[in-house]
């Protein structure tokens, strides 16, 4: 879709005005429709700026008390037309000469207001009468209202009256003031994606919150001027350049108040303000050095500003903008962004990204923006940002960026830490151009160095964990992910690098539900992702571990062109999910394309080449099998971890032969319990399973698959059961033929009346025996079949059929 391209605009009418109530005022709505109920009557003022949703929360709560309560809602009370309606009626009574303000005839009006409503509506008496858009009261306002109350406590009636604002100093004691406070994140962005039927990207929501101070009505307006580009995170928006309508009559009264030289200041926040949220981009959360202006203090007891640690905060933004626009200052102009390039790269602006990137390669950039560049190309494997293996040795200038930041101050990084930084990114170069590692020995050295120097972001610390990974060093990765979890991170980049680098790491250990979790943070930050093929493979793990659906293949277009290290980790990730379900013929030759396109993938070459070992002997294809992952391999990856040991062992175990396989399989299932992770436990259980059910012993085989089983289930991943009750089956299948035949004669006949869905009382009558002695002996039948219940016994008799089956009587 076109960066230009716009949304036909979505407006707030009769219809979709009432969603304001159904985000984030549950506790307004229940306190209002629970005065309504009592008997006491009292006058609740619901008090909220213009398109805060007073209206919308009032009529929502009225509403539910049911068509019984004759609710009346009177309009336009201080115009020269006002009006009332009943709701759910159609009737609208004029109201004009009977309701006025400002004279002594009107105010006495107030006295004869039920008689006048009662006769006009034919007798009909409200229950609650709900004075809508009464504006900002004034004390001659108020008390006119408190008139009208006085008459509806005499006639036991509910008075509810929607404001903007209140006259300072105390209020009668028979007012019940409910403030309607700004909607929470999370609420506003439900409402803008229901308003407009477009996700939102999350930092996107957050500017546009505070944008609108959390006034769904002023985020809906601000909403509706962006691209869809813009809401969904592919280009940038730093916030409005004009103050909308909605805004305008929302801080029409606020503005006046403002004087000149107050309102000079209030706009530095927006033209002085510094970056700073958690998104590390616009909007500005304070700003410092305004010394003792005296206008500050009468700012903050306008509620405009406040103060907080040394910075001075605003707290209407929208209202800033106005008195710029006012004072005739320039603050489009002035809030412009100083290097659009790394704005885009930090906040992962990718469709506004491909726009300068079809105008030529970043290389001429500064070394900050090139060090961007390659970690933003890495994250989503992409080449637009890898240079040349012939530009590779130009990359000095730029490779302490990478790592960290600030690197060229002086609390940058030492000497020593920044030589094995150069080596770490030659290294990382190395994989994403050739996907190979050409000293994994001196990768760990440098890894360790690295590692505990300060001032590293996200971006550096992803390309950590990735190598990390690729040496089989899982332990290592998880430490590093969770000593800088709650490391400040600056733009959409590094968060989404921090959630994708969690994600790897829960893939490897087997913690799918992990996976699914920060893969739906990455979605809800940037809509447009699921094309990437780091993410798509991971997904297809987690969908199929948890949900047991098959993955798709299919590789999706996209800007660039994918980097062969993201095309092989994919395949591989895609194979393991089609071996996790037991569909070993798939996941051989995507095993197979992942080997051959990149020797180090993040899921670690030994672990890749022991699942195509395991993929190609399910399958029966073993002249696909690599060579054999096997101890020689474990120290090319330099290090020793339980995952690695694990992996190695089941891919030595599966290629043995006679009793030297055996004690293997021993030896794997050894060292694939904890601390290895659980992938490999379940995949080694799985494995041994099939091994010894081949050999005949379908007890063992039978213990091997419930363990598996058990595991998957305790860590929620029903999908995953599924393909072990796959594998099961097929290995039962495969020795079945010649345990049928050891079933005795009483056997068969039991088997054969399960088989066309007797029930075990149903077969107790058959060979008058009693329905336990009937459980017990199926119970041993299934134990020599090397299954689990009648289910796998249908679907083994259809597999591999008993030849007595059809003839036994």
């Amino acid at each position: 879709m076109p960066d230009a391209e716009m949304r036909q605009p979505v407006a707030m009418t009769a219809e979709n005005v009432r969603d304001y109530a159904l985000h984030g005022r549950d506790r307004e709505i229940r306190t209002i429709a629970g005065m309504a109920a009592e008997f006491d009557p009292r006058t609740l003022l619901v008090v909220g700026p213009s398109g805060a949703g007073k209206t919308s929360t009032v009529m929502h709560a009225l509403r539910s008390l049911g068509p019984g309560v004759p609710v009346l809602r009177v309009a336009r009370i201080w115009s020269r037309r006002p009006h009332a309606r009943f709701l759910g009626a159609a009737e609208r009574a004029d109201l004009s000469g009977l309701l006025t303000d400002g004279d002594d005839a009107g105010r006495s009006a107030a006295t004869g207001f039920f008689q006048s409503v009662t006769a006009t509506f034919g007798g009909k008496v409200p229950h609650v009468v709900f004075v809508d858009d009464a504006g900002v009261l004034t004390e001659e306002k108020l008390a006119w209202l408190q008139r009208l109350a006085d008459e509806a406590f005499a006639l036991d009636c509910r008075l509810v009256v929607a404001a903007e604002d209140l006259p300072a100093g105390a209020l009668h004691e028979d007012l019940d003031i409910l403030r309607l406070g700004p909607l929470a994140g999370p609420a506003l962005s439900q409402f803008l994606v229901d308003a407009l039927g477009l996700a939102i990207a999350a930092d996107v929501v957050e500017r546009i919150t505070w944008w609108s101070a959390g006034n769904p009505r002023l985020a809906h307006e601000l909403a509706q001027e962006l691209s869809v580009a813009q809401l969904r995170g592919g280009a940038i928006w730093h916030g409005p350049g004009v103050v909308g309508p909605a805004a305008r009559r929302a801080y029409r009264h606020v503005l006046e108040q403002v004087d000149e030289p107050a309102g000079e200041l209030l706009a530095s926040f927006v033209l002085r303000g510094v970056p700073g949220s958690s998104l590390g981009e616009e909007p500005w959360d304070g700003v410092a050095g305004l010394g003792e202006d005296p206008s500050l203090r009468e700012l903050a007891r306008q509620g405009l500003t406040a103060a907080r640690d040394g910075l001075w905060f605003v707290r209407h933004p929208l209202v800033a903008l106005l008195c710029a626009e006012r004072s005739g200052l320039d603050q489009p102009a002035a809030r412009a962004a100083a290097g659009a390039s790394e704005a885009m790269l930090r906040g992962l602006h990718m469709q506004e990204l491909s726009t300068v990137l079809r105008s030529g390669p970043l290389s001429a950039a500064c070394p900050k923006v090139r060090a961007l560049a390659f970690g933003v190309s890495a994250l989503i494997g992409q080449t637009w940002g890898i240079p040349r293996a012939t530009d590779a040795s130009g990359c000095a200038d730029w490779a302490d960026h990478v790592w960290w930041r600030g690197a060229g101050g002086p609390a940058g990084p030492g000497a020593q830490a920044r030589s094995a930084g150069a080596r770490l990114l030659a290294a990382a170069l190395a994989v994403e151009a050739d996907g190979v590692v050409r000293d994994p020995v001196r990768l760990r050295a440098d890894l360790d160095e690295v590692a505990v120097t300060p001032g590293q972001h996200w971006l550096g610390l992803h390309l950590q964990t990735r190598m990390r990974l690729m040496l089989g060093d899982v332990s290592a990765a998880r430490a590093l992910v969770a000593a800088h979890a709650d490391d400040a991170v600056l733009g959409a980049a590094e968060q989404v690098a921090r959630s994708v680098s969690a994600a790897l790491v829960g893939a490897v250990e087997g913690q799918f539900q992990d996976v699914r979790r920060q893969l739906q943070a990455v979605r809800l930050l940037r809509p447009g992702c699921d094309a990437w093929l780091v993410l798509r493979g991971l997904a297809a793990l987690s969908d199929a571990a948890i949900d047991g659906r098959v993955p798709d293949v299919g590789v999706p277009d996209a800007p660039g062109n994918w980097s062969s290290r993201a095309a092989a980790e994919f395949a591989a990730d895609v194979g393991g999910a089609h071996l996790l379900l037991g569909r070993a013929r798939e996941a051989v030759s995507l095993l197979a394309v992942s080997t051959e396109q990149c020797t180090w993938p993040y899921q670690c070459p030994v672990m890749v080449r022991a699942d195509l070992v395991d993929a190609a002997v399910s399958a029966g294809e073993i002249q696909a099998l690599p060579t054999v992952p096997g101890d020689d391999a474990v120290r090319v990856c330099g290090t020793t971890s339980p995952d690695l040991r694990a992996a190695a062992s089941r891919g030595s175990a599966l290629l043995a032969d006679g009793d030297d396989a055996l004690a293997a399989f021993d030896e794997a299932v050894r060292r694939s319990t904890p601390p290895a992770s659980i992938r490999q436990h379940v995949r080694t259980l799985v494995a041994y399973g099939r091994f010894r059910a081949a050999r005949g012993d379908s007890g063992i085989a039978v213990a091997a698959f419930d363990r598996a089983r058990t595991l998957a289930q305790l860590a929620g991943l029903a999908g995953w059961t599924r393909g072990i009750d796959a594998a099961q089956t097929a290995s039962g299948g495969a020795v079945a033929s010649n345990r049928w035949d050891g079933l005795r004669r009483d056997e068969r006949t039991m088997v054969r009346l399960a088989l066309k869905g007797a029930t075990n009382s149903k077969i107790a009558e058959s060979v008058f025996v009693s329905e336990r002695t009937v459980v017990n002996r199926l119970r041993q039948v299934y134990h020599r079949l090397g299954i689990r219940d009648r289910r796998d016994l249908i679907r083994l008799a259809e597999e591999c059929p008993p030849q007595w089956a059809a003839a036994e009587v």
